[in-house]
């Protein structure tokens, strides 16, 4: 969860909500449409958490402001 700012296309995430989602690329380890099977697979393992925008700002976050 967290803030969109319009003024720079950013998200700023305020806390973790612990849900993930399948992104569905067969590059990415942890997706169920991997194709490497092998255990020293080179393919990135990351998570990535499902972005949801609490407020949406029409100015630029803090980060580019300053």
């Amino acid at each position: 969860f967290g803030d969109w700012y319009r003024g720079c296309s950013h998200f700023v995430q305020s806390y973790y909500s612990g849900k993930t989602t399948d992104c569905g690329s067969q590059y990415c380890a942890l997706s169920s449409a991997h194709i490497h099977k092998a255990p020293n697979c080179p393919c990135p393992k990351e998570y990535t958490d499902e972005r949801r925008i609490q407020s949406m700002f029409h100015k630029a976050c803090e980060e580019c402001r300053a």
